[in-house]
């Protein structure tokens, strides 16, 4: 019994590349969780653009208040629906219309209106908790909320609901790294399957060429790939009342553009593993990576800072932000066009990168 210890513990010290993504992945899968879901005092305050059309002592009281927790931008009405609608950097931004201050003071009902992305999920909220808190503080204002003298109007910029459940905000995303598990461990373990029963020998002589086996096996994957994907999708949408947006074309696009990647990246760490066992640590590090980083987990929006400039160089950020865009914001095929183009490009770099891979390692040619 000692010897069968003292090999097979050899043996695992000896593969140097499982051991060290045994100890790297679940630090990294820690340090990520942690900074996700940690809504310490440290962390960044939420971004608030307010357009003061007022400029009287009641909106610029206000403007103040809400810079005692937020940081707020006075900006002007086309660039606060550009920060909300187009780039996606605050949650909402608050309109102070013309007139408030001497309407207030007169006696005389005002609105305030809010400009919101739905899909920004929780940080919206924080600012509507921020707005209560504006209303709790306005005491030296005799509390013109209470008062019913200022209301409260919300505008969806990004599409027709004012509210977007947390199915919709989770389902996508969990889905998208069922995939992932599925389609990389399975394209492969499959390509050292092969090589390990003989056949991909055999395969590799036959007409046709290394690159055209290799692609048509890949194609499989690919069209298993989608048909999962798609599967999962209908089954949020049957069961948690899941929206999946209002272009079925821009739908099926961005899902084949997504799982073209993913079965890319499958190819990949087959390229990279020397052999099957090394295919579980890397494929599973590659997995839980792309899907903390890419935001599959939790909402864009809520990661960290250091998240967010890291995230654009996986594709799976490209993968939700088409999602996101198609079920939370309701927009149509122009949303998608972006990600699925840059999916492409990053699926046939992969691509080239992983074939030359195996060639090397695994061509007889």
């Amino acid at each position: 019994m000692l010897a069968v210890f003292r090999k097979d513990l050899r043996l695992f010290l000896r593969d140097g590349s499982a051991l060290v993504f045994s100890i790297l992945m679940p630090i990294l899968v820690i340090t990520v969780i942690a900074e996700g879901l940690s809504q310490g005092e440290d962390g960044p305050r939420l971004r608030v653009p307010v357009v003061n059309d007022d400029g009287g002592p009641v909106a610029t009281t206000f403007v103040k208040l809400l810079g005692e927790h937020a940081d707020v931008q006075e900006v002007s009405r086309n660039e606060a629906e550009r920060l909300v609608r187009d780039r996606h950097e605050a949650p909402a931004a608050i309109v102070f219309p013309p007139g408030l201050s001497k309407q207030y003071l007169q006696g005389r009902s005002s609105t305030i209106q809010l400009l919101t992305d739905p899909a920004s999920g929780s940080d919206l909220q924080g600012v509507k908790v921020l707005l209560l808190l504006m209303d709790k503080e306005a005491a030296s204002l005799a509390d013109p909320f209470a008062e019913d003298k200022i209301t409260l109007e919300e505008k969806n910029l990004t599409g027709n609901r004012l509210s977007v459940t947390v199915f919709e905000q989770r389902v996508p995303g969990f889905a998208l790294m069922f995939v992932l598990l599925a389609v990389i461990f399975g394209t492969s373990m499959g390509m050292h399957d092969e090589r390990g029963w003989g056949t991909l020998s055999r395969l590799l002589v036959v007409p046709g060429g290394f690159t055209r086996i290799l692609l048509g096996k890949l194609g499989a994957r690919f069209v298993v790939g989608v048909g999962q994907m798609l599967l999962l999708l209908a089954w949020g949408h049957w069961v948690f009342g899941v929206s999946l947006g209002s272009s079925p074309v821009a739908m099926l696009l961005l899902t084949a553009a997504s799982v073209f990647a993913v079965v890319v990246a499958g190819m990949l760490v087959a390229g990279l593993a020397r052999s099957r066992e090394q295919t579980l640590p890397l494929g599973l590090s590659l997995v839980m990576a792309l899907s903390a980083l890419g935001g599959c987990w939790w909402p864009q929006s809520t990661q960290p800072e250091w998240i967010d400039r890291l995230s654009p160089a996986l594709f799976t950020t490209w993968s939700m932000r088409g999602l996101n865009d198609l079920i939370l914001r309701e927009r149509g095929l122009d949303a998608v066009l972006l990600p699925v183009g840059v999916l492409i490009v990053y699926g046939s770099a992969m691509l080239a990168v992983g074939l030359w891979l195996f060639r090397v390692r695994h061509s007889a040619r």
